[in-house]
């Protein structure tokens, strides 16, 4: 059996990020009040050690169903309790037998995820098995006994190989986190700072993606919960002070993002959802054990094994969050998930309904319209869901992926939405997948509860007491409206279209189901086999809520309100227009059809990190700490090149802003002894930046000094964007500049594509922010000519 017992020595040294420091000031900050009386590190400890007793009658099989990550957070249990330490031998051996140890295996390192998988099925079991491992090397290795102290050293040393070669996208919220988590401990415990330093750069580099970006994997029930405890532990164990005050900032970000998306009348996590695995209930076991432990949930102890994590914890949000949540009625909340301009939510919050909407799709787990209203947390959501396995409340489940896990996946089509407070239009447009190829239905749902005041079809009431299904047609743009207390939902089907084109019915069905649900839905096909071609069908969905409806005069009045407003539908020479007119002002989406593009939205969405009422405290919160603090600094007051009207000017690489995985290295052969690259298998893109003065509009021309050594690293992104003091400025464009390989230093012109056509670059007068991106790492830049001269080279 092969061993490891020194760091792993493929580590580079510490790569340097270069700074501006300038001190920004800090808004939005409060420090944390006094909150309610948690429970005792002791019963949360004894809860675990109890609730892991299923482990230790699962290892004696060992039962197929066991998992690498249930051994190491149960005997971190047993370690905290100071119970049975006969049992260690048994838990370390399984999880010897249940990590590949080959080198030349591409998991080296991982864990099979089950016993029952044949291989490492789920790169991301390292990952959660380490979250407890480490913890137990760094507090428990002296009272663990031998020889199951040298085994679970074996492991841990393999398991970090395993955690460095799994190259986290920082998009994947929780699995980023747990990575740079685990690389922070695992490395100071095990006494490996080199290891430890890898975790603090990734670390840098999520929360600079949460500062670009904001939080990829939003509102997830089960993920948040996650990314808390993977804060939690930065913040409790980590040795570097700059790691616990980036772990203190992100926790108040998401205890933020959870408190201005909390509806306290159905106590949960409301509005759009990315990843959720109860689409009709939309919580969570993770994060409802957070919102327990914080007193935000009333009831006993809820959670397993973890947890531990609560048990560990010494920070808590600040008791204004919650005060916000139950408080500040209404608000709106805006706030970008990725980079693209559509990928934004809006959610607007009512003391008895909320109302929700995402711009993009996020994936084949999301809920990107939604409708809250009081109840408990049985009580259902309004949603709406693309299916084409006639499964509208989310009940079967598939494999995904590799295979590892089985989950209720639905389709992944184009959609879009615009929210103008409380109406939003939603449009889904189909595409081909596997999924279509091998269905037999093709249908849009939008789900809502049918244990409500009433229920009516245009003005026709509906009665769904008993248990026999049912079905009533919703012609043209026929409103359905429920009315639950003082609150109320409409829905109007805007636009619809079947797979051959033509137009699609609607129905508001009732199952007979369990569930306590009823469907508005969208028939897109229904026969023998869903045709070859489903980019022709699609569905518009406007959804308007009331609140505060107090009298039966005043809710007829809305009832008639959103049943005259005006929606219009219009698609020509293959662009299709949706207009509605929402109660604040117009509600619009236009997008290519039926091949999708980027669409126009009235209102447009947020870019803001996390936005309440118009403010951007999410940003404000992450600028309090490094290294965004000098970022921000950078854009506001940061060095700035003015670029003659003549000749243009030079910019050295390295007197940019150079932000993790780029870094500045020696080099003798480049221009003033330095370069700038992202190095080979660094992970994550980094950015080079510079703020320019243009004395006039006009096109201007880009040349690059560059060595790119193989057809595998010769490419950035470069980016021009105007707004330069905002990291969401406005953007220009942006180029994949491809600039072919060889292995000595040369000028190369900015290009397009792999086409590589000569680019003009028509810039604005005044301040404008360049950046060039990592597009392939270990291609390296030395310096930059800009000028007004096309015909002018670099010399």
């Amino acid at each position: 059996m092969a061993t490891q017992s020194t760091c792993p020595s493929r580590l580079r040294p510490a790569w340097r990020v270069v700074h501006v420091a300038v001190a920004a000031a800090a808004c939005f900050a409060g420090a944390a009040q006094a909150g309610p009386a948690h429970p005792h590190p002791a019963a949360l400890t004894e809860a675990a050690v109890k609730a892991g007793e299923r482990t230790w009658r699962k290892a004696q099989g060992p039962d197929a169903g066991l998992t690498s990550r249930e051994l190491f957070t149960y005997a971190l249990a047993l370690a905290e309790a100071r119970r049975h330490p006969e049992r260690f031998q048994r838990l370390f051996e399984l999880a010897a037998r249940m990590q590949d140890r080959d080198p030349q295996s591409r998991d080296y390192g991982n864990f099979r995820w089950s016993w029952s998988h044949p291989r490492v099925m789920d790169r991301n079991a390292v990952e959660f098995s380490m979250q407890g491992g480490a913890l137990l090397w760094m507090r428990h290795r002296d009272w663990i006994p031998e020889p199951a102290r040298t085994g679970l050293r074996e492991t841990l040393g393999f398991a970090v190989e395993g955690c460095l070669r799994h190259g986290v996208r920082p998009s994947y919220t929780n699995i980023a986190l747990m990575n740079a988590e685990n690389l922070i401990l695992l490395g100071e415990a095990l006494a490996w700072p080199e290891v430890a330093e890898e975790g603090y750069r990734r670390l840098d580099r999520f929360i600079m993606h949460t500062y670009d970006e904001g939080i990829s994997e939003y509102a997830s029930p089960c993920y948040y919960g996650v990314d808390l405890d993977c804060l939690l532990l930065i913040e409790r164990f980590s040795k570097q002070e700059r790691a616990r005050e980036q772990a203190r900032a992100l926790l108040e970000l998401f205890w933020t993002d959870i408190a201005a998306h909390f509806f306290p009348p159905s106590g949960r996590l409301a509005g759009p959802h990315s990843r959720d695995y109860n689409y009709l209930r939309g919580n969570g076991s993770v994060l409802d054990k957070h919102l327990w432990f914080e007193g935000w949930l009333p009831g006993e102890i809820r959670g397993g094994t973890g947890l531990l994590w609560l048990a560990l914890t010494r920070w808590h949000p600040p008791q204004r969050l919650l005060e916000m949540s139950r408080n500040r009625l209404p608000r709106l909340v805006r706030q970008s998930w990725r980079a693209a301009p559509h990928q934004a939510r809006t959610h607007y919050v009512l003391e008895d309904v909320t109302l929700g909407s995402s711009s993009a799709n996020y994936g084949s787990m999301d809920l990107p319209l939604t409708v809250d209203l009081p109840g408990d947390a049985q009580y259902p959501r309004c949603y709406f869901i693309p299916d084409a396995r006639h499964d509208p409340f989310g009940q079967a489940k598939i494999k995904e992926g590799s295979g590892a896990h089985s989950k209720t996946l639905h389709l992944k089509p184009f959609w879009t939405a615009a929210q103008r407070r409380s109406d939003a239009l939603g449009l889904v447009l189909y595409r081909n997948e596997s999924q279509t190829r091998s269905a037999k239905t093709l249908e849009s749902h939008f789900v809502v509860p049918n244990e409500v005041d009433g229920i009516w079809v245009g003005d026709r009431p509906i009665d769904i007491t008993g248990t026999q299904p049912a079905e009533w047609p919703v012609k043209g743009s026929t409103p359905v409206v429920l009315r639950r207390g003082t609150a109320s939902v409409g829905v109007r089907v805007a636009w619809a279209r079947r797979a051959d084109g033509n137009e699609a019915p609607a129905a508001l069905v009732y199952d007979g189901n369990r569930h306590g649900v009823v469907r508005l839905t969208v028939t897109h096909h229904t026969s023998a086999g869903v045709p070859p071609d489903v980019t022709r069908a699609g569905a518009a969905f406007w959804v308007r809520v009331g609140s505060g409806l107090t009298t039966d005069a005043v809710f007829e009045a809305w009832q008639r309100s959103f049943a005259e407003a005006p929606v219009r539908a219009r698609l020509t020479d293959g662009r299709l227009t949706l207009r509605a007119q929402g109660d604040g002002g117009p509600v619009a989406v236009e997008v290519s059809c039926p091949e999708p593009s980027e669409p126009v939205l009235d209102p447009s969405p947020s870019r803001a990190v996390l936005d309440i009422d118009g403010q951007d405290v999410g940003r404000a919160i992450l600028e309090r700490v490094e290294p965004l603090r000098s970022y921000a600094a950078f854009l506001r007051d940061g060095p700035r090149t003015r670029l003659a009207p003549d000749s243009g000017a030079y910019l050295e690489a390295e007197s940019g802003y150079v932000a993790y995985p780029m870094t500045a290295a020696d080099n003798p052969d480049a221009s003033g002894g330095r370069h700038v690259w992202t190095p080979n298998q660094a992970g994550g893109q980094g950015r080079l930046l510079w703020n320019l003065d243009v004395p006039d509009a006009g096109i201007w021309h880009l040349w690059g000094r560059v060595l790119a050594p193989t057809p595998e690293d010769d490419s950035f992104y470069v980016s021009f964007y105007v707004d330069v003091y905002r990291p969401d400025g406005r953007r220009l464009g942006r180029v994949d500049w491809h600039t072919g390989h060889a292995k000595a230093w040369r000028w190369v012109r900015l290009t397009a594509g792999s086409g590589r056509k000569p680019v003009a670059l028509p810039l604005p007068k005044g301040k404008v922010r360049l950046e060039v991106c990592t597009r392939e790492d270990g291609t390296k830049l030395d310096r930059l000519f800009l000028t007004p001269d096309a015909e002018a080279k670099p010399q």
